[in-house]
């Protein structure tokens, strides 16, 4: 089958990502991984504990979700706020192409700022990548959070017109809140899914990354909560009027 059809929806949504200010400063935001790990590096040595628990805090629980949630909602919100997402709807492509398409640039484009951050602030904090495959894996496992939340955040721009807001509240109150207070709730957690996912990928180091799930779980349970946005970003788009984005 030509793949014709998805590189021409991905070019589409790479022009939306790119002409979108918000990623642009967001991006920016890579970058402070690495800088905080040059300033620690510089006062006192570090040890790999120290450094994970900072990484992991830093990149998981404040860069990822909010990178996504900016890239996610801006895949469909320019076409749908300027109405140009007619043009698209009008053509004679399958709906499930269009999201699946946007969920996928939609996860590289976060995984291609915060891969690179993740090994870099482990180059510049360590002066190496570790031997163990620590860094490694959790790099893999940021690229795979990054997915999920971006398959969550699409679904929510196309279902209500204040994506960015309810997303906030899910990364904020969801994540950050009611999992302290309640720890049943991380089970319905990306962020805990990234950290299950690298541990796992890092051998199980425990101590290492403050992971509440295990790898299994949290692999079953991404896939779970990926699918589903999926199917209803999909079924949102095929019962999408265009009236709406007038």
């Amino acid at each position: 089958m030509s793949l014709m059809i998805e590189r021409t929806l991905a070019k589409i949504a790479i022009r939306q990502l790119t002409g979108n200010r918000k990623v642009w400063w967001v991006a920016l935001l890579a970058l402070l991984p690495a800088l905080i790990a040059f300033i620690a590096a510089r006062q006192t040595e570090q040890s790999m504990e120290t450094v994970m628990v900072e990484t992991s805090t830093l990149i998981v629980s404040v860069l990822l979700p909010l990178l996504a949630l900016v890239v996610g909602t801006g895949v469909f919100g320019a076409e749908i706020d300027d109405g140009t997402i007619a043009y698209v709807l009008g053509k004679p492509v399958a709906r499930w192409r269009i999201v699946l398409t946007r969920i996928v640039v939609a996860g590289a484009a976060t995984a291609a700022l915060l891969v690179p951050a993740t090994l870099l602030a482990a180059l510049v904090g360590f002066q190496r990548l570790d031997p163990d495959g620590l860094v490694l894996g959790f790099a893999a496992a940021v690229a795979v959070g990054g997915l999920l939340y971006c398959a969550l955040f699409v679904a929510l721009s196309l279902t209500t017109r204040r994506a960015l807001i309810v997303g906030l509240i899910y990364v904020v109150v969801w994540e950050g809140s009611l999992s302290r207070l309640m720890p049943g709730t991380r089970a319905l957690s990306i962020r805990e899914y990234t950290l299950s996912l690298a541990e796992a990928l890092a051998g199980g180091k425990d101590g290492m990354i403050a992971a509440s799930l295990d790898g299994r779980t949290a692999l079953i349970m991404g896939t779970v909560v990926a699918v589903l946005a999926t199917a209803h970003a999909i079924r949102r788009l095929k019962r999408f009027e265009i009236g709406e984005a007038v």
